[in-house]
């Protein structure tokens, strides 16, 4: 079966600057947005992170990240070399016809072949930094492909805090990977692949108290899946020689399924909590081992044949990644490419229908949820009231090739069971 790609939905994942303590006050409401995105091409993603200097002063960070796909290429030189130009845009605007906080600057990239610049993975990314003060303002973010004239822009508001009078506090928390050499380099969109083996959290921690450093901090972390469930946890203290000195995290485990995910770092120091956290998503992982692998195969049946599952159920322990990966390359609709869209399609419908819809038990498990994975978002929703001799109705409606699915809310919970279908 071949999945139709999902339509593009607003993800609501945050990040969260949590100050609390016996030393101060909390400070105005901090950053809170998920990676921006624009509506039209090029399409690109934009991270913006606050971070702090030693005094704890905000700096704006925004990372911005185009795909190779989404430029064109120029071939330069005498042999198959191809080039990009990217012209990027960022501008923090306080309204009022007050000072304006931003710059425009270029990126050239040059690649050795024309397949090159192909590259599913590869993307034309820089970060740019800005100090500005606490207040509101209008973030806009544009990019430009200078080879073909076409351009796309993405706003949205965003408050920096007044750290100020705020003793001890974290900046926003920045999720990356970091190589052999313990080099960080910030993941733009917070979206792993198979990257996610070497994942990593960086954190920044001011502290302005009176005192001699260096300082001992005991930091704990935790990654939380999408249901708010512990997955990964761990502890490290480090010893820092001076405040908003970056603090560098590795998870314990980073084996991690395609899903959404949220990393928690806190510091405890007696009655006193700080906590930061940071969402992301892995879109690309080793397959599902264990408990996990069981409980997947449920919703794998909506889509598998009755053998391919009984097949995979009887496989031991050792054999059911393999047997799990040679499942889904089978299906793979592009298998020159390390990107596996039906098996990210299919993960995608379940998750969602995790969170959307209502059973005895997992979304998934309900009606709606195994015809959602099945065959996607419908085209049209038909939604029809109760009434005093019939349930409340809701008709899914999918046009290629046509398919209808009446659903009724029998029991007034939410709870919609399948009546009927026609086309399919």
């Amino acid at each position: 079966m071949n999945l139709r790609p999902i339509r593009p939905r607003a993800r609501m994942l945050a990040t969260l600057v949590v100050l609390a303590g016996a030393w101060s006050s909390a400070p105005a409401r901090a950053l809170d947005l998920a990676p921006l995105r624009p509506d039209a091409a090029p399409y690109f993603l934009a991270d913006p992170v606050i971070s702090l200097d030693g005094d704890g002063k905000p700096t704006m960070t925004v990372s911005v990240s185009v795909p190779f796909y989404e430029v064109q290429w120029v071939k330069v030189g005498p042999a198959d070399r191809r080039a990009a130009r990217v012209e990027f845009t960022v501008v923090f605007d306080p309204g009022r016809g007050r000072r304006q906080f931003g710059d425009t600057w270029e990126r050239r990239v040059v690649v050795p072949t024309a397949a090159a610049s192909r590259s599913p993975n590869s993307r034309v990314a820089d970060r740019r930094s800005f100090p500005i003060p606490a207040g509101r303002y209008e973030l806009r973010v544009e990019v430009r492909d200078l080879n073909s004239g076409l351009g796309s822009n993405t706003q949205t508001k965003i408050e920096v805090p007044d750290y100020s009078r705020v003793p001890v506090g974290f900046a926003d928390l920045e999720l990356g990977t970091v190589d052999s050499a313990k080099t960080f380099t910030a993941e733009p969109g917070r979206v792993f692949g198979v990257t996610v083996s070497s994942m990593a959290a960086r954190a920044t921690l001011f502290d302005r108290r009176a005192g001699d450093w260096p300082r001992k901090y005991p930091f704990r972390y935790r990654i939380l899946d999408d249901l708010g469930e512990e997955v990964v946890n761990g502890a490290l203290e480090v010893s820092l020689g001076h405040s908003a000195e970056p603090v560098l995290l590795r998870p314990a485990r980073s084996d991690l399924f395609i899903g959404d995910y949220v990393f928690v770092v806190e510091l405890v120091e007696g009655s006193s909590r700080w906590r930061v956290e940071r969402s992301f998503t892995v879109e690309q992982s080793g397959p599902p081992r264990g408990r996990e692998f069981e409980t997947m195969l449920e919703p794998l049946a909506f889509i598998a044949t009755s053998a391919e599952i009984e097949a995979l159920k009887a496989l031991a322990p050792d054999r059911q990644a393999d047997g799990w990966n040679e499942f889904w390359r089978r299906r793979d609709p592009t298998p020159e490419t390390p990107r596996n869209e039906s098996l990210l399609e299919f993960v995608r419908r379940v998750r969602y229908s995790e969170r959307h819809f209502q059973g005895f038990g997992p979304g998934w498990r309900s009606d709606m949820g195994r015809i959602y994975i099945q065959n996607g978002p419908p085209d049209q929703i038909e939604n029809r009231p109760a009434t005093s001799q019939s349930s409340q109705l809701e008709l899914w409606y999918y046009t290629n090739p046509y398919r209808r699915f009446v659903f009724a809310d029998r029991d007034g919970f939410g709870r919609f069971q399948l009546l009927n279908t026609v086309g399919s």
